[in-house]
C-alpha cells in the first residue's frame, strides 16, 4: 500500500492472483506522485482466508474497511477480472468513494450454468487434488503468446498465483460462480470510465465481450492493448501504464 492522501488509485486483482500482478503500475505511479493502494482479498498473497468469505459483497466490504482504515475518501479503481466484478459490487453499494472506473479483462455478465458447473468441477478438484492443475492451466488460459515466450514474467506470474491457498481458491470460486449480473446496471455508471481488453485474450474474457462494458456505459472509452490476453497490467505494462496515467490526467485525478 501507497496512499497517503484522501485520494488514491485503487487496484483490485484478478483470479488466483494476487496485488503483485500489478508491480509493474506501483514504481510508475509513484515515479508520478500518484497515491494509489493494493489490497490482497482473503485468502490470497498477504491476506490469511476468511472461512466464511464466499460472496462478492464480502470481498467488497473487506476492499472498502481497509479504504477507510486508510482514511481514503475517493478512489479511481482499476480492477482485472474478479476486481471489475468487486467494482461493479463498489457502485451499486459504495458509489459515493469512487471517482472512476478502469475495467480490465472482465464483463458485466453473470456466470452461465455451463460455467458455474466447471466452477463447482474445479472446487471438487481443488479439494482432492491440490491447487497445482488450476495453476498450470491458469497460466496457459491467461497470458498471450508473447507474454509465454518471456521465461522471467511466466516465473514472476506463477509464483504469484502459488501464494494462494487452496480455501482462498475454492471460495472465490464459489463467489464468482455465485455473483449477479450486472448488465443492467451499465447505465446507471457516470462516474469516467476507461475499458481495457487484451487483444489476445482469446479464453477467459475476448475483447468483444469486454467492449459491452464500454457500450453499455455513457461516455465510456475502450481500448485493446497488444501482445496481451487477460492480464494487460502485467503482460504490457508499459502501454497499460501511459493509458492509465492518461486517464487520470484526464479525469484531474
Amino acid at each position: 500500500m501507497k496512499a497517503y492522501t484522501e485520494k488514491a488509485v485503487l487496484f483490485l486483482h484478478a483470479f488466483p492472483l494476487n496485488s503483485n500482478m500489478y508491480k509493474y503500475q506501483f514504481p510508475f505511479l509513484e515515479e508520478k506522485k500518484v497515491p494509489y493502494i493494493a489490497v490482497d482479498y482473503p485468502g490470497f498473497g498477504e491476506t490469511p482466508v476468511f472461512p466464511t468469505f464466499k460472496e462478492i459483497r464480502q470481498y467488497t466490504d473487506y476492499i472498502v474497511s481497509k479504504l477507510y482504515e486508510n482514511k481514503i475518501k475517493s478512489v479511481v479503481a482499476v480492477g482485472d477480472s474478479m476486481g471489475g466484478y468487486i467494482m461493479f459490487d463498489m457502485w451499486k453499494r459504495h458509489r459515493d468513494i469512487v471517482k472512476g472506473f478502469v475495467f480490465v479483462s472482465t464483463r458485466a455478465e453473470a456466470d452461465t450454468e455451463e460455467a458455474k458447473k466447471a466452477r463447482m468441477i474445479t472446487i471438487e478438484k481443488v479439494k482432492s487434488e491440490g491447487k497445482e492443475f488450476l495453476i498450470e492451466a491458469m497460466l496457459d488460459a491467461q497470458t498471450s503468446p508473447y507474454t509465454k515466450e518471456n521465461e522471467t514474467k511466466m516465473k514472476e506470474l506463477e509464483c504469484i498465483m502459488r501464494q494462494a491457498s487452496e480455501e482462498g481458491i475454492i471460495n472465490a470460486l464459489i463467489a464468482l460462480a455465485n455473483r449477479e449480473d450486472n448488465t443492467s446496471i451499465l447505465k446507471e455508471i457516470t462516474v469516467p470510465t476507461l475499458v481495457v481488453a487484451g487483444k489476445d485474450d482469446e479464453k477467459v474474457t475476448p475483447p468483444e465481450i469486454v467492449k459491452k462494458i464500454a457500450e453499455g456505459i455513457k461516455g465510456a472509452k475502450y481500448i485493446e492493448i497488444e501482445n496481451s490476453a487477460h492480464l494487460p497490467p502485467f503482460e504490457n505494462p508499459e502501454e497499460f501504464n501511459k493509458i492509465l496515467i492518461e486517464f487520470l490526467k484526464g479525469i484531474n485525478f
